[in-house]
C-alpha cells in the first residue's frame, strides 16, 4: 500500500526487510524532521554514500545565513513554498554560511511543492519561507550538517 505524509500528518516509517538482518537498515521520516526539529535551516543527514550527503530540513521565515559553496548542490522542495535568492560574489567567499555578500543580484525562483532547483557551484544563495515548508538538499559532508542517527532513526538490532 503507498503512503504519503505531511509535517501536518505522518507515520513513524518501518521497513519491509528483503533479507534476516535488519541491523543493515535504518528508517528516518523527512515528515516527522520538519515537524520536530528544534531549528528550522539546520541541515539533518538523513543518508549518506561516501562524500555526498541527502539532508533534510524545515524552512521556517528567513535563513539567517547567505551560503556559498564550491560545489553544485540541489534542492527538492517536499512540502510549502520557498524562495531561493542568488547572489554572484564580489569577492573569493570561504565555503558555509556567511552573513552578508555582496556582488551581482542573479534574481530568485520560487519553489513549490515538487519543485527542484539547482544551487550552482561558487554563487551565493539564501532561502526564506513565508510559511512552514519541508526541503531535501543534495550536497556534500561539511561541518554545517547535523548527523543525528539515534534520533532520527527507527532501527532494530
Amino acid at each position: 500500500m503507498v503512503m504519503t505524509g505531511s509535517m501536518a500528518k505522518y507515520t513513524k516509517g518501518n521497513l519491509l526487510l528483503i533479507d534476516d538482518r535488519p541491523i543493515r537498515y535504518a528508517m528516518s521520516n523527512i515528515y516527522e524532521i520538519g515537524a520536530t526539529w528544534p531549528k528550522s535551516y539546520d541541515r539533518v543527514v538523513i543518508g549518506k554514500n561516501g562524500p555526498y550527503v541527502l539532508a533534510c530540513f524545515r524552512a521556517e521565515g528567513e535563513d539567517a545565513s547567505w551560503w556559498y559553496m564550491p560545489h553544485d548542490e540541489y534542492l527538492l522542495l517536499v512540502e510549502g513554498e520557498v524562495r531561493v535568492d542568488y547572489i554572484e560574489p564580489r569577492d573569493q567567499l570561504k565555503p558555509g554560511p556567511h552573513k552578508n555578500v555582496t556582488g551581482t543580484d542573479m534574481g530568485h525562483m520560487v519553489l513549490r511543492d515538487g519543485s527542484l532547483a539547482s544551487l550552482p557551484a561558487r554563487v551565493a544563495y539564501r532561502m526564506r519561507a513565508p510559511k512552514k515548508s519541508l526541503v531535501l538538499l543534495q550536497t556534500k559532508h561539511s561541518e554545517w550538517l547535523t548527523y543525528a542517527w539515534e534520533e532520527i532513526c527507527l532501527t532494530e538490532e
